[in-house]
């Protein structure tokens, strides 16, 4: 099991300009996404995400290289696993129960809330809708060995975490998963951060989760 230390940044507070953020999260140490757990759909992609809190509101920023970009989910709640994707599992304390927070890569988002793949509660749409987002997604010649790189940098507020007793990140523990995913792509892809162990792709697995420390 891995184990992620999130830093608290002082300097900030969940109404900040997040291309500040963005920019402070890039100078933070880079956690790769890098296991791919099902051969059969083995590629060569690259991504990585930073991650900090303020106390109210994770910080988190992914970058990920593509072949291609596919977009077909436009509303909150909706199947944006099937798109450029990336994918944030936590559960706090001793839940549990954990949300799947997934966001393709125009920041539409959809997270829901339970113990496993089914008979999930989505959090209501209205409290999605908080989660602020910068996306950037850069384009490259067509002989280039990158064609797309794109980041997407997310505050999300602690009210969103509906179904817990949380009133601060300070010194919270807790279990988590990182994933980059595009199920609908030409080439589908299953990336994690900590390896899972399963015959067919499922990140819905809390027990391949790695440990999570607030500062």
């Amino acid at each position: 099991m891995k184990n992620l230390f999130v830093p608290f940044i002082k300097q900030f507070t969940v109404n900040d300009d997040i291309e500040k953020v963005s920019m402070l999260l890039s100078a933070l140490p880079k956690n790769q996404i890098n296991n791919q757990p099902w051969p059969k759909f083995k590629n060569n992609l690259n991504s990585n995400f930073n991650i900090a809190h303020i106390n109210d509101a994770i910080l988190l920023k992914y970058e990920a290289n593509e072949d291609t970009i596919k977009v077909n989910t436009f509303e909150t709640n909706g199947a944006v696993h099937k798109d450029n994707c990336v994918e944030f599992f936590v559960s706090f304390g001793e839940e549990k129960s954990y949300y799947n927070i997934e966001i393709n890569c125009v920041g539409v988002c959809l997270i829901a809330y339970g113990e496993g793949r089914l008979n999930r509660s989505f959090i209501a749409k209205q409290l999605v809708e908080k989660i602020r987002t910068c996306v950037i997604i850069k384009n490259f010649p067509e002989q280039s060995k990158v064609k797309y790189i794109w980041q997407i940098t997310l505050i999300i507020p602690i009210e969103v975490f509906v179904h817990s007793s949380l009133k601060t990140l300070k010194q919270v523990t807790g279990f988590g998963n990182f994933f980059k995913c595009g199920d609908n792509l030409p080439q589908a892809h299953f990336y994690s951060w900590n390896m899972i162990e399963s015959k067919t792709p499922d990140f819905h697995l809390p027990e391949f989760f790695g440990s999570l420390v607030f500062g």
